[in-house]
């Protein structure tokens, strides 16, 4: 294993002091001789794009991931980079069966015929952190059986070790990108995937919420699972990404799009915990029923940025495109030295063109390559650019629950799918964001408060208090009959009510 780890540490050195290297010197010398530096960048990216993605492949875990992010994002990176990755898919070479017993033995003590029997040596699926086996419960009860590789551990400290180099080095030419957070969110999902008991856990907290969307999700057998071990439901059928899904009806593939679409977005705006690897190989279809597994790559979002991404995924399906920034803005995508003026003229021209086409039309052509070059040229050179905490992995999911969709159904894009969905969501919810916007405002200046105490009061806290919630409470406590209870309930509704204003 030692011998492996250097191999891969000494590539991805290789790889980073070559390609990084030279992009830095292009950016030296792009000041000094403009036409000289770009020639010299797009060899770069026609060299360096092919040869992490070849590296990618090679060796897997972590890799694979972070390929897949960048084969995924068009907007920020060298379209070269991101066709070489576009075709990468968490696959890997299945492991000897002795090295999956060896797991097996460990997570059970040497008691595995006490949890599982007829265990079949060849898996039904490999992946890079683990390899998924059939075998029976001792009451015969049929299972899917997820083995996470025994050298993983390793393998994804020297990847996270890498990428926090390189990240360096992305650092150095764009100084404005705050890209810390984006290597702390890889390394947070690496270190929950590994968890398997996360897993499980994160499918029984979404069950309810993607059974009402006629989603199933396999039981999890916890007196099985151990955290290198996760033990559900066989799910039977195929997956959707080796079915042809131009066989199926086209109400069918109409009916799963339009489902798929609805639940995520339902994941993202009403539970604020969201599966973030939905690709074609996580679900299955059986018949009439669907599946989805593999919940190990998941992110949550706190309550006050999901009205912001209800407001700004209202806004989008209105086409309001102004409004759109303004959300950006206070997510704090974008920080205040940003050039908002260009920022709402790209978004104006992005949504006209990407509503104008339908995604079979628009995908490939160039006035996509345009768009992606002038958003890439925007970004690259961008003074006040920040990455929320959940962005790598909320670009994801999208990301590849559209190409699902897409694939379903051609004909539409996944805003078309649930702009219904959205507007009946962010109406309500819009007027209340706005009125809480100016209460906030109001008080903020009635209160006349110093700097230090408004950016205290600003400032994350654990408890978050609901507005609408804490202004009902004040309304039934004014109800009370006098004395020093009514006296005291009205004074702490009130203050929960000023805290919760204060802190949004």
């Amino acid at each position: 294993m030692l011998l492996a780890l250097a191999a891969r540490a000494g590539e991805g050195l290789a790889m980073i002091a070559v390609i990084g290297g030279q992009y830095l010197a292009t950016a030296v010398l792009g000041k000094v001789w403009p036409g000289a530096g770009r020639l010299w960048r797009d060899r770069i990216h026609r060299v360096g794009g092919p040869w992490f993605a070849s590296y990618c492949r090679r060796h897997g875990a972590l890799l694979l991931k972070i390929g897949q992010v960048v084969g995924s994002r068009p907007d920020i990176l060298p379209l070269a980079w991101v066709d070489s990755c576009a075709a990468l898919r968490d696959q890997a070479p299945a492991r000897p069966f002795r090295l999956v017993r060896r797991v097996l033995d460990r997570a059970y003590e040497g008691r595995i015929a006490e949890h599982l029997i007829d265990l079949e040596p060849e898996p039904i699926a490999s992946a890079s952190f683990g390899q998924v086996h059939r075998a029976r419960l001792p009451d015969g009860t049929l299972v899917a059986v997820k083995v996470q590789h025994w050298d993983l551990g390793p393998r994804v400290a020297v990847d996270l070790a890498l990428l926090g180099l390189a990240l360096r080095l992305v650092r150095l030419s764009a100084p404005a990108w705050l890209l810390a957070p984006m290597r702390e969110e890889i390394a947070r999902t690496s270190r929950e995937e590994q968890d398997y008991l996360h897993e499980a856990l994160a499918a029984e907290r979404l069950r309810p919420l993607l059974t009402r969307h006629g989603i199933e999700v396999p039981h999890v057998y916890l007196e099985h699972t151990r955290e290198t071990v996760l033990v559900t439901t066989f799910a039977a059928g195929t997956t959707l990404a080796s079915t042809h899904v131009s066989g199926l009806p086209r109400a069918r593939r109409e009916e799963l799009a339009q489902r798929i679409a609805t639940a995520w977005i339902d994941m993202l705006l009403e539970e604020g915990f969201f599966h973030a690897d939905p690709h074609g190989g996580n679900f299955i279809i059986d018949g009439e029923r669907l599946w989805v597994i593999d919940f190990g790559m998941t992110a949550t979002i706190g309550p006050h940025e999901r009205m912001i991404y209800a407001r700004f995924l209202g806004r989008l399906a209105r086409g309001d495109t102004d409004g759109m920034v303004d959300a950006l803005v206070e997510l704090g995508v974008l920080l205040p030295g940003a050039d908002l003026s260009e920022i709402r003229a790209m978004a104006r021209e992005i949504y006209q063109s990407l509503g104008s086409f339908n995604p079979r039309t628009f995908k490939g052509s160039r006035r996509e390559r345009e768009l992606s070059a002038k958003a890439s040229s925007f970004l690259r050179r961008a003074r006040g650019l920040a990455f929320p905490r959940h962005t790598i992995l909320l670009a994801r999911s999208l990301g590849l629950i559209e190409g699902v969709c897409g694939e379903l159904d051609p004909s539409r894009n996944i805003i078309d799918l649930v702009r219904q969905r959205l507007l009946r969501f962010s109406t309500l919810r819009g007027q209340i964001d706005d009125w809480l916007s100016v209460a906030r405002k109001r008080l903020r200046d009635w209160l006349d408060l110093p700097e230090l105490i408004d950016r205290q009061l600003s400032r994350p806290v654990a408890t978050d208090f609901n507005p609408l919630i804490a202004g009902i409470v004040l309304a039934a406590a004014m109800q009370m009959p006098d004395g020093h209870w009514r006296l005291a309930a009205v004074g702490a509704a009130g203050f929960a009510l000023v805290c919760s204003l204060l802190r949004r």
